[in-house]
C-alpha cells in the first residue's frame, strides 16, 4: 500500500509522494518524510534530510494507503537513505558524546552558580550542532554557559529552555503508580489537565496527590475523565427515587466503577442493582 502526499506540482496539477512516518527518539512525535522509491519497514534505521541538517531515526509507519495532509509540526521531509552499518556505529558514537557533553554543560552550570537544571543534550547528525535544553524557574543569562561550552566542543551551541513537564520528560523517573513516567515512555504530546477531572473521578483533592514528577497536575487524570463523565450523568444522585426491576426505592449510593446503583426499599431492604435496569423519573434527571 502507498501513502500517499497530495501537493499542487509547479505545473499546478497534483504529485503524489510516498510518505513514512519516523521517530527520531523515544516517545516523541511522528515525523512524516517522503521515502522516495525506497522499501521501507517498520524499525528500518534512516538517515533524514531536515531544515537543520541531517538526523537519525526509525521507521515507525510503513508507506501505506492512507491521504497525508500537512501536519502544524512542519514541512514534509526527505529520506536521504537506509542507515548503513557505518551510520549506525556514527548515532551511536554521538550518543557516547552527548553524554559527555551532557555532563560536562551540566557541570559548567554549576561551577557559574547558574539556576538552571540542564536535563538534555543533543547533537545533530553530523555533529555540526549541539542542543542542550535546560529547565528555569526565572530568567537566566546562559551567556557564561554558552561561551564555555564554545570554547570546549567544536560546534555550534544552542541552549533551549523548556517547560516543567518537559523537564520531567527528558530527566525520566518513576511516577507514583510505580511505573516509568507516561511522559518518557510514550505520552508525544502534553494535554490540558484541569481540577475538575480529578473532581470528576472522586479523587482526593490535595497539591500532592495530584502532581506528577514535574509538579504539575499528573496526565493520567485525563485518561478516564471521559468514562467517569458519561457515567456521573447517568447516575441517579443520593435519596432519588428510582425504578428498579423489584418496584420503587430510594438510592443510597451510586458505584461510578462498578456502574451500579444500591437502593434502599420501604421495608428497609438493600439491593445493588447494574445502573441499565435503573428508571429514572423525568422529575429527578439532571
Amino acid at each position: 500500500g502507498t501513502m500517499v502526499v497530495a501537493g499542487l506540482g509547479v505545473n499546478g496539477g497534483f504529485h503524489m509522494k510516498r510518505v513514512v512516518g519516523i521517530r527520531f527518539r523515544k516517545a516523541d512525535p511522528i515525523r512524516y518524510a517522503d521515502a522516495g522509491e525506497m522499501e521501507l519497514r517498520c524499525n528500518n534505521y534512516v538517515v533524514v534530510a531536515t531544515d537543520n541538517g541531517q538526523e537519525f531515526g526509525w521507521v515507525v509507519r510503513e508507506p501505506s494507503d492512507m491521504v497525508y495532509l500537512q501536519p502544524e509540526d512542519g514541512p514534509l521531509l526527505t529520506v536521504a537513505r537506509k542507515a548503513t552499518a557505518s551510520d549506525f556505529g556514527r548515532w551511536q558514537q554521538n550518543q557516547e558524546l552527548e553524554e559527555q557533553a551532557f555532563k560536562l554543560a551540566r557541570g559548567r552550570a554549576r561551577e557559574l552558580a547558574l539556576d538552571m537544571k540542564i536535563v538534555d543534550a543533543h547533537y545533530a547528525f553530523d555533529r555540526s550542532r549541539l542542543v542542550v535544553s535546560f529547565g528555569a524557574e526565572n530568567r537566566v543569562d546562559f551567556r557564561p554557559l554558552l561561551h564555555a561550552l564554545g570554547e570546549v566542543l567544536d560546534c555550534r551551541v544552542r541552549l533551549h529552555q523548556v517547560g516543567e513537564r518537559d523537564v520531567a520528560k527528558l530527566t525520566g523517573g518513576i511516577g507514583r503508580c510505580g511505573r516509568v513516567l507516561c511522559c518518557s515512555t510514550w505520552l508525544t504530546k502534553f494535554d490540558a489537565i484541569n481540577v475538575r477531572m480529578a473532581k470528576e473521578q472522586a479523587l482526593p483533592i490535595s497539591a500532592d496527590g495530584l502532581a506528577g514528577a514535574c509538579g504539575r497536575l499528573r496526565c493520567c487524570l485525563r485518561y478516564e475523565y471521559e468514562q467517569y463523565r458519561q457515567v456521573n450523568r447517568a447516575l441517579p444522585r443520593i435519596n432519588e427515587e428510582v425504578g428498579t426491576p423489584k418496584g420503587r426505592a430510594t438510592v443510597v449510593v451510586g458505584h461510578r466503577v462498578r456502574e451500579t446503583v444500591s437502593v434502599r426499599y420501604p421495608n428497609d431492604q438493600v439491593l445493588e442493582w447494574p445502573l441499565a435496569q435503573i428508571e429514572r423519573f423525568p422529575a429527578f434527571k439532571n
